[in-house]
């Protein structure tokens, strides 16, 4: 399979949100996330990266990486990886593993220091793939406001 890693621009929402709606109850609000993504590609602490089939121009996955700042020890940033999908029918294939190699690869120039997320307590199969691509289970909290 040909894959192409990039950011997402407004004209791949019919794609991006089709491709959320893996993770969420159905379709977005479109017109919120082209203001969203049109804020997203202008700041330079935040990608919205998607894969894309490059034999049919199919948006198969995407994720949202998020730079902040630490004032902790030597005070490097972190990097928070949200919105993580992929196609059903993808899943398995390695494009999670080439989209989190292309985040991590931007936070390594971004200096980060570490990486986190946070998954649904329903994705028993994310969370086995997380830990295949070497991230550690460490108990966190969320907070609906």
């Amino acid at each position: 399979m040909n894959i192409e890693m990039r950011k997402a621009a407004v004209d791949d929402i019919p794609g991006l949100d089709r491709v959320m709606q893996v993770i969420s109850d159905g379709p977005g609000n479109r017109e919120k996330m082209a203001r969203l993504i049109e804020n997203i590609s202008g700041d330079a602490n935040k990608y919205l990266l998607i894969a894309v089939n490059k034999n049919d121009g199919e948006i198969i996955g995407s994720l949202l990486g998020v730079v902040f700042e630490d004032i902790c020890g030597e005070c490097r940033p972190i990097l928070l990886v949200e919105n993580v999908a992929v196609l059903d029918k993808y899943q398995g294939q390695g494009v999670g593993r080439m989209m989190f190699d292309e985040i991590e690869r931007w936070g390594r120039a971004m200096d980060c220091h570490y990486e986190m997320l946070v998954s649904g307590m329903n994705r028993p199969g994310a969370h086995k793939f997380y830990g295949r691509i070497g991230f550690a289970e460490v108990k966190g909290f969320k907070k609906y406001l």
